[in-house]
């Protein structure tokens, strides 16, 4: 890698966490580009290099969350191993306490481009729909992995907006049972049909 693209990155990365670090704290609407800019220790026209809009930074934002917290979760899932899945899981937990105002505030979200709540389910559906287990040849089970993909996306980013709502009021293991629950009854009611 390139000490360039590596400086782009790194400058990326510090934008995504400022605009985390200011969710964490306000709402969307109260952060600006100067405040976001100044937390990264950039300048305002560097955040224009790599942004265009604030809303391209929550996208983003939103996009790298479901890389690193999600994917390794959905890997571990299609592969079935549980012990595995409930270390990360415990870690996924434990993020999304510490950073539970913010993921509040991005679920609550409604701008004009898009809400916090589907760009969540989009990119859990994205995620699925990269898995090589549900992809299928003939027709009429490609759209009953659709449903299901569909399903559990909604249904997964739904127990996660309820939970931070929750404030994180139940243990990790029984956050953990009920996507368990949910994900298999859904699987084998559509699968098997």
């Amino acid at each position: 890698m390139t000490r360039k693209l590596s400086d782009s990155i790194g400058t990326m990365e510090k934008l995504k966490q400022a605009l985390l670090s200011c969710l964490n704290e306000k709402d969307y609407a109260d952060i600006t580009v100067a405040e976001l800019s100044r937390r990264a220790r950039i300048n305002r026209t560097t955040f224009y290099l790599f942004y265009g809009l604030k809303d391209e930074l929550l996208i983003d934002l939103c996009h790298s969350i479901i890389d690193r917290w999600f994917q390794p979760f959905f890997d571990l899932n299609m592969a079935k191993k549980s012990d595995q899945e409930k270390a990360l899981f415990l870690q996924l937990l434990s993020w999304l306490q510490q950073w539970h105002p913010a993921l509040n505030r991005i679920l609550s979200i409604r701008t004009e481009a898009f809400d916090g709540f589907t760009l969540f389910t989009e990119g859990f559906e994205r995620k699925m729909t990269a898995q090589e287990e549900f992809r299928a040849e003939d027709e009429k089970r490609k759209k009953k992995y659709d449903l299901f993909i569909k399903m559990y996306s909604v249904g997964l980013a739904s127990v996660l907006r309820w939970w931070i709502e929750e404030g994180g009021s139940f243990d990790a293991d029984e956050f953990h049972a009920m996507i368990e629950r949910m994900r298999y009854k859904g699987y084998y009611s559509i699968l098997t049909d």
